[in-house]
């Protein structure tokens, strides 16, 4: 019998491309796992999360400039899964983008190293790092944008090794797409063309060339057409800032809204900026992450120095625009940042790993054997007792299992309205403003109440045209002739009317109906004189 021949180009063997994918496997494996254990159950839990909820259930339009491709592919994908509810379905969809980058981020270790045990705990690294598994538990753009920015990279490193033209098309369109989920992906640019020009610069002066690109880009652009065909032409009864005419959507689309907070922090409070950004990043590599990432990023430069600038343009574009950038929750726009590291510190820890071995090597082989096997084995123990100690300690911090506040409370509370409701939306500097959209994405996803109206602050314009949705202005004098809800006492209008607190089944008061108008004389009632004895007792009077 002919034993199989193991030294063949396709066999079998610890580094290669069979077992690499191995490591992909168990990547996956591991982390979703673990993200399944933690996905959030149901709506919220930001205000941000319900209204792209809110958008995919009814296929709207977010604010601007509005995500095309994450309403498009959040309605197939909670279509696709036949569990649960969709808000939570959507919740899951960000767990599998995220474990889809985690896979990606493996194979673009593996492609810069040649290491699968590497491979898998740079992979794996990311995985465990608290801000990413954490936007793994919840609807948010950041998992299916990281995806997207972990598979540029991966095309274009492969391109860079094997000027192979598929994988340029693929870096083009990959990254064109990423507009549809995050515009700030314009930061990404520089590293793109960088990578590109020095590869092969005739890709993009040769009239072939270029025609293709520009065509590849000109497709993924068409995507946005979804907002000025679903906002003037179908009125979805969703459609935040929704532009009402043609001359409207080119600002809509460039996100004019945003354009003053957009390189808005002052740049006296850059460095302060850059320093939490420094904390940000310690809080999911640990400091010997980002020591070790240095590490991979400088021999990366000594080796492959075009690879190396790729890296340092991607880290560098989001890392200013996160500087510059005047929200609160800037650190949620880091990711990208935590996706483009990993595979640095990875490459730190081979570099790390491969000076260990050649000083343990020089010591004699007799009675210093030992010693040197021990130092190694410590070396390996400590790299992965970290890894398990980040994802222990992380774990409940990102776990959102239980969270199922905002959903069975907008259940109970539907449970308790008439039909015909109208809500009055709090304030927005109220908990009450983002629980009154958790209140109206169950109405319609779980068809409790599903004709209720909501009634929209004074002033705003609200998010979706009726009946779903009505101004103050117009609906102010009908108040009285509809059973009309409100959820947050902390609202200078309820002055003027009295409340009936609405309690679940433990006594706890989950909202308010208005049941009568206060004047100089008293209090009008807008209900029947013999329900008003029953409940006068009962009444607030904000």
């Amino acid at each position: 019998m002919k034993l199989p021949d193991f030294s063949k180009r396709n066999a079998w063997h610890w580094n290669g491309g069979r077992a690499s994918w191995l490591a992909a496997a168990l990547a996956a494996l591991v982390t979703g796992m673990l993200y399944w254990r933690t996905v959030h159950p149901g709506v919220g839990p930001y205000l941000d999360s319900v209204e792209y909820q809110i958008t995919v259930q009814v296929l709207g339009v977010s604010h601007p400039p509005g995500y095309p491709l994450y309403t498009l592919l959040g309605k197939l994908f909670v279509s696709l899964v036949p569990i649960s509810n969709p808000a939570f379905r959507l919740n899951l969809m960000s767990a599998v983008c995220s474990v889809g980058t985690v896979v990606l981020v493996q194979r673009l270790t593996y492609r810069l190293t040649r290491n699968v045990p590497i491979s898998l705990l740079g992979a794996l690294t990311l995985g465990g790092a608290v801000r990413f598994w954490y936007q793994a538990t919840y609807t948010e753009l950041y998992p299916l944008y990281t995806l997207l920015v972990a598979a540029t990279f991966l095309s274009l490193v492969m391109w860079m090794q094997t000027r192979r033209m598929a994988f340029y098309f693929a870096s083009a369109a990959l990254y064109a797409l990423c507009f549809g989920v995050n515009a700030p992906a314009i930061v990404l640019l520089p590293a793109w063309l960088w990578a590109v020009l020095t590869t092969d610069h005739r890709t993009l002066t040769r009239p072939r060339g270029f025609a293709l690109t520009a065509m590849i880009v000109l497709l993924a652009a068409a995507q946005y057409l979804y907002v000025p065909l679903r906002a003037l032409a179908a009125r979805p009864a969703f459609c935040n800032y929704c532009p009402t005419t043609w001359n409207e959507v080119p600002t809509f689309l460039s996100g004019q809204e945003w354009w003053g907070i957009s390189f808005g922090v002052p740049s006296k409070y850059w460095l302060q900026r850059w320093a939490d950004t420094g904390y940000q990043l310690a809080l999911q590599f640990w400091p010997i992450g980002i020591m070790l990432g240095a590490v991979g990023l400088w021999n990366l430069l000594r080796r492959e120095a075009r690879l190396a600038v790729t890296f340092i343009l991607g880290l560098t574009g989001v890392w200013f625009f996160v500087v510059t950038y005047d929200v609160v929750d800037w650190s949620d726009f880091m990711t990208p940042i935590y996706v483009l590291y990993a595979p640095l510190i990875a490459l730190g820890l081979k570099d790390g790993w491969s000076w260990l071995r050649e000083q343990m090597i020089r010591w004699d082989a007799g009675r210093r054997r030992l010693v040197r096997h021990t130092v190694l084995v410590l070396a390996v123990v400590t790299t992965v007792g970290l890894l398990f100690a980040t994802y222990h300690n992380n774990y409940p911090l990102v776990d959102q299992s239980q969270n199922t506040t905002w959903h069975a409370w907008a259940r109970d509370l539907l449970h308790q309205m008439e039909p015909g409701a109208w809500l009055l939306t709090p304030p927005t500097p109220t908990d009450g403003f983002a629980q009154s959209w958790a209140l109206r994405f169950v109405s319609w996803s779980e068809q409790l109440v599903p004709d209720m109206q909501v009634v929209y602050l004074p002033g705003y314009d609200p998010p979706g045209p009726g009946p779903g949705y009505l101004r103050w202005e117009d609906a102010a004098p009908q108040l009285s002739d509809h059973p009309v809800y409100v959820i947050e006492l902390n609202d200078d209008r309820l002055r003027d009317y009295a409340l009936l607190p609405i309690l679940r089944s433990d006594g706890w008061t989950i909202g308010y109906r208005i049941v009568g108008q206060r004047t100089t004389e008293g209090v009008r009632p807008w209900i029947s004189a013999e329900r008003w004895a029953e409940i006068e007792g009962q009444l607030l009077m904000p």
